[in-house]
Parts: C-alpha cells; structure tokens; sequence
C-alpha cells in the first residue's frame, strides 16, 4: 500500500456549494488546503433552485454573483390548473426582502444548483483551485497536531495529512460518521415526494406550472439557463410504498392531470424520492473536524433554505480558519459551533411549519395557493440571521442600544464618495479583511493599527480638511447605522457588526480586536 502524506492546512471533503464556497474563500485568504469529491463527476442534478438575498451577498463578496445573476431569474409567477383544464395566474411566491434591510441583492433568485456550483468551480479555478473528483474519504484519526484522512483515489489507497478539516459532503456525510456524531431529529416518512429534471413538450417555460388534485401537488418550475424542468409531487399518505420513479411514471401522473398528450414528457437527467428530514448534529466540530451545510443538517426544502444555509456555514467558518492558521487565538474556531448551530435550529423550524402547511393543502388550489405565498419572506432571505448572542458580539459600555447592533448583519448603503472611491458601504467591506467604520470628524484622531487585514475608513457628511475621508453626502451611511457623531462601528470578514464603541473608547476595541487578527 502506497502512503503519501502531504501537510496541508485545511482538507475539504465534498465539492457541493458548501464546500465550494469554503474552497474559495480560503483560496482568496492564501491557505493551503485540498477539496476532495467522491464522485467521479460533477453534479448535473437540480436539487435546490433558489438564491437568497443574503447568499448573494456571500457570493458578491466572493466575486461571483455577477455570474449568477447572468443564469439566474427573478421572477416566475405560478400556474395554477383545475381539474377541468381552466387555470388561475399568480404572482411569483418569491418577494423582495424589506428595503429596511438594505441589501443591494433584495431578490432571491430561480437557479439550480448545478449552476451556483458551476459559478463556484470557475471562480475557484480562478483562484488557482480545483477539485478533486472520485476521491473518497475512508477512514480518520485526529492528534494534537492534525488530521490525517485516508482517502480512496482511482490510483488506490492515500492518506492525507492535514491541520483541520471538514466535512461538507452532505445528508449522508462519511465524514459524520467517521465522528460518530448523529442526525437527532425525525424523518417524516409518509411526507415524500417525487422530484426529477425532466425535459417535455407543451408548456411555456416563463411561469410555474401546477396541477392540484385529491392526488396532491403535481408541479413544474423552469429551470433558468437550461431546457430542463424541476419536476415535484408529493405523493399521498395512503400510499405505503410508491412506485420507483421513471419516465413511465411521471408521463402517466403528468396525463391524468393535465390530460393525455396535452404535455410529453422526452428526457429526464434525474429521477428520484425526497422523504422530509428534520435533523440536525448536536456538535458542529470534534476535535479538528468540523461539519457543515446538510452533513450538519437537514431540513425540508420549503423556503429554498439547504443551500443557502450551507453556503453561510462557509462563509461563517471560512475566515475563522484563516485567522487561526495565522496566529490569531484558536478560541475563534470555538464560536463556529456557537454562532451555526442556533440558526439551523430556527431554519429548521420555521422550513417544517412552512412545508407542513404546504403539504396539509396539497388537494386545494385555493388553500396551496395561500400556502406557498407565505413560503418567502424576511426570515428566508437570510438578512436577519443574528449572532447578538455570540461571544464574539461585543459592545463598549458607553455604546446606545441601536441598530444595528453587534451581532447584526452589516447593512448596505450607497452614495459615499472619497478622494479615490466612490461606491457604497459594501465595496468597503468586499474582501478578507476586518472594516472599521469611523463616524468621526477630523477633530479626532482614528485608531493607528500597522495591520493590512483592517481597513479604516473615516465617513462624514461634508468635506473635511481629511483628504482621505469618505463623503456620506445623503446620509445613507448615518442613516443605516443609525451613527452617532465620534462612533466606530466594526465589522467581521463575514459582514457582521462585531462592536459599537465611541473614539473616547479605542482601547476596549483594540484590546477585543487584535487577539483575532492573524499574526502574519
């Protein structure tokens, strides 16, 4: 047996978009790592179709949501078709998040996920990256320095030897049980349903179609930037073991509800059954080995949240990695757990209420209807995910309770305008640094730290003698942070407000700040 052992900082195992949103943010950070796939070819199925505001803010901070936005559609009103052939138009059960929350990605988008993937892959590949496919991971084994993962390559048997890893591979995750930790939840095992990418003649493809009937839901979504169509059925309680799925299948379920040859259904790339899981691990890191996206948790798809959710697992942990792997103290990797965990929980009941009510309506137009209008909404966005309770959230003594707070999402706001910028508050925070937002005029002098990974930058409203300060000249900035005049707001790699203090207070944020910086 042939034994190679390579030291690298970080392994990645599995190359969905949770993994690859973890693979690009470390390329960026300069880390060293690996991202194995254990298929031997890139996923081509479906599966998620949607991308929330917030995720699209990850990708944006990525450099890749411009791709995205290119295959992805805004809207797809809804069809819905009674049994006599007659049918009732709806708008798209998608909506904006609230302007309040100010995002410039307000719109969740229809997209599969081979696509984000595709995006990822390209950006990643851009970063110098690629993945490892038909690469297993077989067995592990943990010491105080690292891990060393056995993996099954086409060339045989290899180890891996690496500082940490994580598991990314999924509801079925090896990486999972590798650590004996367990999915505690349910599965739902009379809430199945039917899904496949199918290709078909008969219908437009710039809406929705559904079909309601005393069998259930019968529904079909374009899928943008392909010919194919999202096929999903929930299939009826009654029904003890439903048939296997295949084109037969779907063809004659397609006929009895919108009538024979009315619709032909020509190729399908994916057939398969979907049974609703609610679970989740108890622990999101053992030792140097650490879960995320669906190898963590699970969940009904209501509100397109699996793959957003997975994708902020990343985003999450991807900075913290780095940081630790260049100095900063290896606390930060523990606020991972402590940050994630909360919000799959509340993802996973508010998706099992939503897709409850979504499967309790199957038979009535009129009551499916109602139920899917309520399946997007602030919550699915992901623009009100909060760490307020983290340890990481901190706020100075001096600091008024206002929004928003450590802990929150830092919002957007345009119009701002410097000597050599010109732009909004994201195209400050854009890439792998810490910001500080330093609402002071030029009376006062800001925060003198000799360190690349924090940008300072000084907002006012008019012109000051500061050649170097940004001109808030709407208010927009003031406004979003509800700033007073000589405040400092911080702000995390990942986009969330991390500390509030006044300038009279620099020290209390130094002395927060500059444990988590990486030392080198």
């Amino acid at each position: 047996m042939n034994f190679t052992l390579p030291t690298i900082d970080v392994l990645i195992i599995g190359a969905g978009p949770t993994g690859l949103t973890l693979a690009c943010d470390l390329a960026r950070y300069g880390i060293s790592h690996r991202i194995i796939e254990r298929s031997s070819s890139f996923n081509t199925a479906s599966k998620a179709k949607a991308i929330q505001p917030r995720a699209l803010e990850v990708l944006d901070d990525l450099g890749v949501v411009d791709s995205i936005v290119r295959k992805g559609v805004v809207d797809l009103p809804v069809r819905y078709y009674n049994a006599d052939g007659s049918f009732v138009d709806k708008s798209s059960i998608t909506v904006a998040a609230n302007a309040n929350l100010r995002s410039p990605y307000p719109d969740p988008l229809w997209i599969a996920q081979f696509d984000v993937e595709a995006s990822l892959r390209e950006q990643y590949a851009r970063f110098g990256g690629q993945v490892e496919l038909g690469t297993t991971a077989v067995d592990l084994s943990q010491d105080e320095d690292g891990v060393t993962v056995t993996v099954e390559t086409p060339e045989g048997i290899r180890q891996i030897r690496t500082r940490y890893a994580v598991g990314a591979d999924g509801g079925k995750s090896h990486v999972r049980k590798l650590l004996n930790l367990s999915l505690v939840g349910e599965t739902y095992e009379n809430k199945r349903w039917y899904l496949g990418d199918i290709r078909l003649e008969g219908l437009d493809r710039d809406r929705i179609h559904i079909w309601v009937s005393k069998e259930g839901m019968f529904g079909l979504t374009p899928l943008p930037n392909s010919d194919l169509f999202q096929l999903q059925a929930t299939i009826s309680e009654e029904i003890e073991e439903p048939e296997q799925p295949s084109l037969e299948l779907y063809q004659a379920m397609l006929d009895r509800r919108a009538g024979a040859g009315r619709v032909r259904v020509t190729d399908a790339s994916w057939l398969s059954i979907y049974r609703v899981n609610v679970r989740m691990v108890e622990h999101y890191r053992k030792g140097r080995v650490f879960l995320a996206g669906d190898a963590a948790h699970v969940h009904s798809p209501a509100g397109g949240q699996g793959m957003n959710t997975g994708m902020q697992d990343s985003y999450n942990l991807g900075w913290k990695l780095a940081a630790v792997l260049r100095g900063a103290d290896a606390a930060l990797l523990d606020t991972y757990d402590e940050e994630r965990r909360p919000v799959a929980r509340a993802v996973l009941e508010d998706s099992t209420a939503k897709i409850g009510a979504v499967m309790g309506n199957d038979t009535d137009t009129g009551k499916l209807s109602k139920s899917l209008s309520t399946i997007s909404d602030d919550l699915t966005t992901g623009l009100l995910v909060s760490y307020r309770f983290s340890s990481l959230s901190r706020a100075a003594t001096d600091s008024p309770e206002k929004g928003p707070l450590p802990g929150d999402r830092a919002p957007d706001a345009n119009g701002l305008q410097g000597r050599t910028f010109e732009g909004s508050v994201f195209d400050l925070l854009r890439g792998p640094h810490w910001t500080l937002l330093a609402f002071v005029d030029g009376s006062k002098s800001l925060p003198d730290i000799d360190n690349s990974q924090l940008h300072v930058h000084r907002i006012v409203r008019t012109q000051l003698q500061d050649a170097d300060a940004i001109v808030d000249h709407e208010g927009n900035a003031h406004r979003a942070y509800a700033a007073e005049n000589n405040e400092l707001v911080l702000i995390r790699p990942d986009g969330y407000v991390a500390m509030r203090a006044s300038i009279e207070d620099t020290k209390s944020l130094l002395d927060y700040l500059l444990p988590l910086l990486s030392k080198g």
